[in-house]
């Protein structure tokens, strides 16, 4: 069955008109628990780390709001690379100079789009359920279909940033140890 959850995003201005369009982000974390608000009743579901591992993420798509009727903004592994690790899943996504494409952009980079969101496949067994906390706990993802850009997160604590193609090691290397220093933070309050 084919599932969809919500994730954090944010931008940051690009560096020059001649650059091309980029988002980059975490739409996947892992051992972050967060609310699903389901028909059947709410719960909390965590993605274990090592939940990507195998899953396939050859032929997924970055959209705007699951909007399947919509060209996709990008591709793996043309436009967008997905890039597992020991947090999750990291994207990379190259943007058409499309005006839907602007438009996503630019409401990232002014963050009035604030969320991203993903598709994906749990293969049978691949989770497991703890009825007395309401906990659906992910051990396993076999597909990642699309990843979205959406205005609602469910994942908090995911991020996404519009930026240049174009961007100094210096300002990578900044937002790398501030992300360390909010994931410290956010497992300070866990603890």
């Amino acid at each position: 069955m084919k599932e969809i959850r919500i994730c954090e995003i944010r931008a940051d201005a690009a560096a020059g008109a001649e650059q091309a369009l980029r988002l980059e982000g975490r739409p996947i974390v892992y051992d972050q628990p967060t609310k699903i608000n389901d028909p059947a009743g709410a719960f909390i579901e965590v993605i274990r780390a090592g939940a990507l591992e195998n899953a396939d993420l050859s032929d997924t798509r970055l959209l705007y709001n699951h909007d399947l009727n919509k060209v996709p903004l990008a591709r793996t592994p043309k436009t967008m690379q997905l890039i597992h690790d020991r947090a999750g899943l990291r994207m990379v996504a190259d943007l058409p100079d499309t005006p839907e494409a602007n438009s996503v952009y630019t409401a990232v980079k002014r963050g009035d789009l604030s969320g991203m969101s993903f598709a994906f496949k749990v293969p049978e067994g691949g989770d497991s359920y703890d009825a007395k906390t309401k906990t659906r706990t992910i051990h396993k993802i076999e597909k990642v279909y699309e990843i979205s850009v959406v205005p609602f997160p469910a994942y908090h604590q995911t991020s996404v940033e519009a930026r240049s193609a174009i961007s100094g090691k210096a300002e990578a290397e900044k937002r790398r140890r501030e992300a360390i220093i909010k994931a410290n933070k956010i497992l300070m309050k866990n603890i």
